[in-house]
């Protein structure tokens, strides 16, 4: 093999390490996020101020239980997309009266943030949703079901199905609607030593994290070894 050549086969090498390193590099910077954002609440906790708004969330619970009509109410959630101390988002079916608005914002302390938002749905509502989706008729029908769950910041009830496709969604729909219902690919939660998850043994979502990061890790370090190889013995 000539000079020229053993260059052309050192750049390609080059370029393809330098491709698996920027996907390496995504999984690092999640993890990286989450870790920053661990050590904050950490310091946040140290300095005395709740992360989690306790307090404030419960004062306006108890507000709206007393005051508000229940069928508007939705749900409640913290956003931390918008600030890492988060947001507290509270959801109703109808725009909020002016003087509900004014008491709630005289509940928060110097560290707490409210947004009020309209949806279509009350998570009571959602959870009937979600109770009427019969797995078993669906896995009559050859739908591999893995998961329903209330998703109070879409407002609607997720369907997970795994493989997903176009057609078995689109049954989901004919059956429970498409108002209220949202088909999304699912995943399979399996423990650390490889069994399933559904064999009754518990499986935090740190877990089944820290296992795909890990085996992404371990496939990129062998794909390193085995191009640093191929490249040595080339020259």
């Amino acid at each position: 093999m000539n000079f020229l050549n053993k260059i052309m086969i050192g750049l390609t090498a080059i370029i393809l390490i330098s491709v698996f390193f920027i996907g390496g590099l995504t999984v690092s910077a999640n993890v990286e996020k989450s870790d920053d954002l661990s050590e904050k609440m950490d310091e946040w906790y140290e300095q005395g101020i709740d992360p989690n708004h306790t307090d404030v969330i419960m004062n306006i619970n108890a507000y709206i239980e007393e005051n508000m009509d229940a069928e508007t109410f939705a749900s409640l959630h913290i956003d931390r997309d918008q600030r890492d101390l988060g947001v507290i988002v509270v959801s109703l079916k109808e725009p909020i009266a002016e003087e509900d608005e004014n008491n709630i914002e005289a509940l928060l302390d110097e560290h707490a943030q409210v947004q009020f938002r309209q949806v279509d749905f009350t998570e009571d509502e959602l959870v009937k949703k979600q109770q009427e989706i019969d797995l078993l008729e669906l896995e009559k029908e050859g739908i591999s079901v893995v998961h329903t769950s209330v998703d109070v910041i879409s407002n609607r009830v997720e369907v997970g199905i795994d493989p997903y496709n176009e057609e078995d969604a689109a049954v989901i729909y004919e059956k429970f609607g498409d108002d209220m219902v949202s088909v999304v690919e699912g995943e399979q939660a399996f423990t650390l030593n490889g069994d399933d998850a559904t064999k009754g043994e518990e499986v935090t979502d740190a877990e089944i994290v820290m296992e795909t990061e890990e085996e992404e890790m371990n496939w990129f370090q062998k794909i390193i070894a085995s191009i640093s190889s191929w490249f040595k013995n080339l020259f």
